[in-house]
């Protein structure tokens, strides 16, 4: 699993760094037959009817070409990055669930007017 973290000043504290590190595995370790990866961008913001906030945005790319993407903004970043991750996983495991069959090759049988049999 690969992670990248961006931001403004927020994202260069070791604290920060280090509490995105440790959900970003606890994420890949719930999920471990998929290939994960993490982009966690952290960002001031003001809000005139909420005062400052931080903005914890994640991006994870799935196989076969999924992306997801997961904003949460709080008053502390540990919670704004606490927040994002708890609700990415709900939504994970949304995608995990079996899907459609993949399509094949072979053409699906012909149903006839009699009795509606397939062959």
């Amino acid at each position: 699993m690969s992670i990248r973290i961006s931001g403004d000043m927020l994202a260069l504290d070791a604290s920060i760094r280090s509490i995105i590190e440790q959900q970003a595995e606890r994420l890949a370790a719930r999920f471990p037959d998929r290939k994960i990866r993490t982009e966690a961008r952290i960002l001031e913001e003001f809000d005139p009817v909420r005062g400052h906030r931080v903005r914890c945005e994640l991006r994870i790319d799935l196989p076969n070409r999924r992306q997801m993407v997961v904003r949460e903004a709080r008053r502390d970043a540990a919670e704004a990055v606490a927040a994002a991750f708890a609700a990415a996983k709900p939504q994970l495991r949304r995608l995990n669930r079996p899907t459609l069959a993949e399509p094949t090759d072979k053409p699906a049988g012909t149903l006839h007017a009699v009795g509606g049999i397939r062959h």
